[in-house]
């Protein structure tokens, strides 16, 4: 979740305490629906997936992409790639050079005569109005905002009159080309999550997928895209105006235009030759499936047996040797906390990374995370704390030695067989406010990989986080060369995230986050 979105529901949450809400004004709008296409047969994306060893048993193909370049070099392979449909679905595209290119690439497409659909929540799109009505009006391109900000007021006026539907956020991530192939995973478009940023970039994770399960997520498109939430953008923002179709276009092959001479373009380029070719590409075959919140989730309904976190619950009722979380955002609270403890109580082994407090960007999610650790330690529960110098050592991508690292990952695995990869935080917000969806993989070999990557970093990207023998909290950081250091005290932060911490620790917003 953007810092944008929780400072908003801080200061509107805290407002309605005070303040009774007005009505808002009802809203009215022309939508036409619309379908993804049957998979088509005949398309290069399709006959690269028969290539890739399709066995047309049920199983789906999947490759997860870890490294920030390589995901951006696959959506750019998928847009390039399309000959019928690019069906996109996003919580935050970013107005920077990353979510610029990915916007020309729907362009380039369209001029193609591909379909292209582009579903955005709206908490990030205002500032580029001018661009989107723009872009809304080719021919081959549609964009909708999810529940939107109506631009006739301000965000203090919808957060004070219209705050228990503003509130309600979609966060989904996917993109889809043909009907053939889809990425679904954590990652929004935007430097920081793609290692194009100087001053901070996140871990994630995202997985590329073929065969049945992408059929899945063409219909949770649609189910969204048809959705009385998904409002066509003319009716929030009107047609183009102040910035034509035509000067859109030219400034967006400018931008390429300067961007191909870049050292970070010679890298994608690199990762979409090592990663993405018909040469290069491998798909692992297993059985998957697609979780997702219904989009009715924004109407206010809470704790439905729909919801994605009630659906996912089975799983975890089953396991029995060990379950690893990671999840960027991550507030357990006294439900959360009990739960996870009678997990370990029960011998199923729990560890839990997640960010430490300079490492994440949203201060109130790290203090009401904190007010658990004592609690989850006691109970068993195996802590780590990305440290914020992570991977410098390895120097990941042209930029990642210089910025900061936040985890932004929503992945967890349960007894080396079970592996989700998608948008979902173990937070209430993820649980009861926003819509999420993910993948869930059922192979043991595939999930004994990716959970053996992920131990591979622990020592050298995070904090293992522990109960010494006097009871106290400690953070222990791994070198290269095995020495270690403990630290008695939290070791990331300046004094002013840790006073604003301690505050916000204290205000009772916990069920927003």
């Amino acid at each position: 979740m953007a810092q944008g979105m929780k400072q908003l529901i801080l200061t509107a949450g805290l407002s309605l305490l005070l303040l009774s809400a007005c009505a808002p004004t009802p809203r009215t709008f022309e939508q036409t629906p619309s379908r993804s296409l049957d998979q088509p047969t005949g398309t290069q994306l399709s006959r690269a997936v028969e290539d890739l060893g399709n066995p047309h048993d049920g199983r789906s193909g999947v490759r997860r992409i870890g490294n920030g370049e390589e995901a951006l070099a696959a959506r750019l392979a998928l847009a390039q790639s399309a000959e019928r449909t690019i069906d996109a679905q996003y919580y935050l595209l970013h107005n920077d050079l990353t979510g610029q290119i990915f916007a020309w690439s729907l362009l380039e497409a369209a001029d193609r005569g591909v379909r292209v659909r582009l579903l955005l929540d709206d908490m990030d799109t205002s500032g580029y109005d001018a661009v989107t009505a723009a872009l809304d009006s080719h021919e081959n391109i549609e964009i909708r905002l999810f529940n939107p900000f109506w631009r006739d007021q301000s965000l203090i006026a919808a957060g004070l009159t219209d705050f228990r539907r503003i509130n309600r956020r979609m966060h989904n991530k996917s993109m889809t080309a043909d009907n053939a192939m889809s990425i679904v995973g954590g990652r929004n478009i935007g430097d920081e999550y793609f290692l194009a940023k100087r001053e901070m970039n996140y871990s994630d994770i995202d997985l590329l997928l073929a065969g049945p399960v992408v059929d899945e997520v063409s219909k949770n498109f649609d189910d969204y895209w048809n959705s009385r939430f998904a409002v066509p953008a003319r009716a929030v923002i009107g047609g183009p105006s102040e910035v034509s179709l035509e000067a859109a276009r030219a400034r967006l092959n400018e931008i390429i235009g300067d961007a191909r001479d870049t050292q970070y373009a010679d890298v994608i380029r690199a990762a979409r030759q090592q990663n993405f070719t018909r040469a290069t590409l491998k798909l692992n075959w297993v059985p998957a499936r697609m979780y997702s919140d219904p989009p009715t989730k924004a109407a206010g309904a809470e704790g439905s047996e729909e919801f994605l976190a009630s659906q996912l619950t089975g799983y975890f009722a089953d396991a029995k040797s060990k379950v690893e979380i990671i999840s960027a955002y991550f507030v357990p609270r006294d439900s959360g906390t009990k739960w996870l403890r009678d997990l370990e109580a029960r011998g199923v082994e729990v560890s839990i990374v997640t960010n430490s407090l300079a490492s994440n960007d949203v201060k109130p999610v790290y203090a009401h995370y904190a007010k658990k650790r004592r609690a989850l330690l006691e109970g068993g529960v195996d802590l780590y704390e990305l440290r914020p110098d992570a991977d410098r050592e390895a120097q990941r991508g042209i930029n990642w030695g210089e910025s900061r690292s936040g985890l932004h990952a929503k992945t967890f695995t349960i007894d080396d067989r079970y592996l989700f990869v998608g948008s979902f935080n173990w937070d209430p917000r993820s649980v009861n406010i926003n819509t999420e969806m993910g993948i869930l993989i059922d192979a043991p070999e595939f999930t004994r990989a990716t959970s053996q990557a992920f131990r591979d970093v622990l020592k050298t990207e995070t904090y293992a986080v522990r109960l010494d023998e006097d009871g106290q909290i400690t953070w222990t950081a791994y070198k290269p060369d095995g020495t270690q250091r403990v630290f008695d005290e939290e070791p990331t932060g300046s004094s002013w995230d840790h006073f604003m911490a301690d505050v916000y620790a204290i205000l009772p917003i916990g069920s927003q986050l």
